[in-house]
């Protein structure tokens, strides 16, 4: 028996173990959903900001929708622009059918069937569809005004909803310590920014463009890649 007892003592040991009562089990979740809370309400604004700077350049990413538009026509007029400038990657799909093969061409097609001035309207797309597209258009954008516009040291970047924190993280990173992006945000046709969690679309985009703004933030290295300029 002793030996018994002896050869459990040595398998085993008795530790205090200190755990939460009922009140600090609720106090735990209390603070849980409080940051959450802090979290999902301060996460629109982050993924969707608006914060103009004081430039001649207005910049419009091509995938935008057609409600979007009008809206850069509207911004351009209001604000006094000099230039007009779509970004874009070659279409997904579709591109057997359609005319033009580059969604910077099919959102400055867009504008100009809107009736805006031809004069201050270029389309700077880029070649990459794989891999970091909306970097890709920012360093497409960053060659064009290394030639073309020398003189440009800020610009404002138009697009839509969630996607605009990243999209301007990108387009800082491109652009580096010379050109400051201000970024325009514009709301979403589909759902609101104070309901985008009452839709399936909303949340997954939101979610979504939620994960792809923390890599940006935390991991993402720029880079240029050596595609020649156009």
């Amino acid at each position: 028996m002793n030996n018994s007892l002896k050869k459990e003592n040595f398998l085993f040991r008795k530790r205090e173990r200190w755990g939460l009562t009922v009140y600090g089990h609720l106090l735990l979740l209390v603070f849980i959903i409080g940051i959450s809370y802090l979290i999902l309400s301060n996460l629109y604004p982050t993924l969707a900001p608006v914060e103009r700077e004081q430039t001649e350049l207005l910049v419009v990413e091509g995938f935008i929708s057609d409600y979007v538009l009008q809206a850069a026509i509207n911004e351009f007029k209001n604000h006094k622009y000099q230039l007009l400038v779509t970004t874009g990657t070659p279409l997904e799909y579709g591109d057997l059918l359609a005319p033009y093969h580059n969604t910077a061409i099919v959102a400055g097609k867009s504008l100009l069937r809107l009736g805006f001035d031809s004069s201050k309207l270029v389309m700077v797309g880029t070649d990459e569809i794989r891999n970091d597209r909306t970097y890709n258009s920012a360093i497409a954008l960053k060659r064009w005004l290394k030639v073309h516009r020398p003189g440009i040291r800020s610009l404002n970047l138009m697009t839509m909803s969630v996607h605009g924190g990243r999209s301007r993280l990108l387009f800082q990173a491109a652009m580096g310590d010379s050109i400051k992006v201000g970024i325009i945000s514009l709301p979403s046709f589909y759902y609101g920014k104070h309901s985008w969690w009452k839709s399936s679309k909303g949340f997954r985009e939101t979610m979504n463009e939620a994960i792809g703004y923390f890599y940006v933030r935390f991991f993402f290295r720029p880079y240029e890649n050596e595609l020649p300029a156009k």
